[in-house]
Formats: C-alpha cells, structure tokens, sequence
C-alpha cells in the first residue's frame, strides 16, 4: 500500500513538472523509477 501511494505521488509531481514543461517526460519517468526505487529498498 505504501509503495503504491508513493508511486501516484511521484507520478503526481511528474505530471505537473510536464505541465510547465521543465523538463521531458522521458527525464522525469527516469528519475521517478529511481526514487521510488530508493523508497522501496
């Protein structure tokens, strides 16, 4: 359960980064899969 809300959580700030369009979605999936790999070990 905490796994998940952390992954709709960065997949929150994820969508709203794209929507100002700092930077590309492919950066922001990358260092999401990063975090949350970080959070889960």
């Amino acid at each position: 359960m905490m796994v998940s809300a952390v992954l709709l959580l960065i997949a929150a700030a994820d969508l709203l980064v794209n929507g100002v369009g700092v930077q590309e979605p492919n950066a922001n999936v990358a260092s999401a899969i990063q975090v949350s790999g970080r959070f889960v070990r």
